[in-house]
């Protein structure tokens, strides 16, 4: 196999892995709370840092600079604080992702804290956590070779079937593998804890609109095609075309409507 083709095929593969691994765009509605709780706890100690000329050490002297945050839901302590410095943490009470989120102004501000330091601060909790990641990644890992196979698949049938007459069939299959990776992520980490953030609604919306558009030019294709004269490999492509459009749009539509009513 020539170098440029490798190239293609792991830009792909990496670019469907980093789409069913989305971490960082699914996000725990608890602790989107807990970091929101630090953030105005960064306001208010600067706040008060212009007033009093020192940090504050405990939240109740904050109680007048707007710092509002859910107690029993979100943990939210002043570890350490002085003239010139004051390091904090927030994390959900009941936290369910190990995430633990730091303000420390001796490093630079705020921060995320890495698996080893959050280890300090979630403590029951942290081997169900980190099995759950474990099973997360490894189902991650089976469906991008489910979608690396697909992309594989459809490159086989561009080296032998590209043409005028064939490239609208191509172009739809490969317009349905990015709805259908963001279906599976979806669905994979959607829950009723999550936040529905506007990246998430877009990605979600554009997933929608692209199986719309394969599915239009599929069906368009194959009423303007003389289907006697097809090869049948390339009336199955177009078959799974639809196929995976539909699955997609049915995923991604029943996924908004149950955990985001308009």
């Amino acid at each position: 196999m020539r170098l440029p083709v490798i190239k293609k095929h792991l830009i792909l593969f990496i670019f469907l892995v980093s789409l069913t691994s989305c971490t960082t765009i699914f996000e725990n509605n608890y602790d989107v709370m807990a970091r929101k709780a630090l953030y105005d706890l960064i306001k208010a100690q600067e706040t008060y840092h212009d007033k009093h000329g020192k940090y504050a050490n405990k939240l109740a002297q904050l109680a007048n600079y707007n710092l509002k945050y859910h107690t029993g839901i979100v943990y939210l302590e002043i570890r350490s604080a002085s003239k010139n410095e004051y390091r904090a943490i927030s994390l959900p009470a009941e936290s369910s992702t190990a995430r633990v989120f730091i303000s420390d102004t001796s490093q630079g501000g705020y921060y995320e804290a890495d698996e080893v330091e959050a280890s300090k601060y979630v403590l029951g909790a942290l081997n169900f956590i980190r099995s759950e990641k474990a099973k997360q990644k490894t189902n991650t890992l089976l469906i991008s070779f489910l979608l690396f196979s697909l992309i594989i698949l459809g490159l086989r049938f561009v080296s032998k079937y590209k043409g005028k007459e064939n490239n609208h069939c191509l172009t739809s299959y490969f317009i349905s593998l990015p709805a259908l990776g963001w279906a599976i992520a979806i669905l994979n980490h959607v829950n009723d804890n999550i936040v529905f953030s506007p990246k998430v609604l877009t990605l979600s919306w554009t997933a929608i609109t692209a199986s719309l558009v394969c599915i239009i030019i599929t069906l368009l294709w194959l009423r303007n095609r003389n289907l006697q004269k097809t090869p049948s490999p390339v009336l199955g492509l177009a078959g799974c075309s639809l196929f995976i459009s539909f699955i997609s749009l049915t995923i991604v539509t029943y996924i908004l409507a149950k955990f985001y009513p308009i």
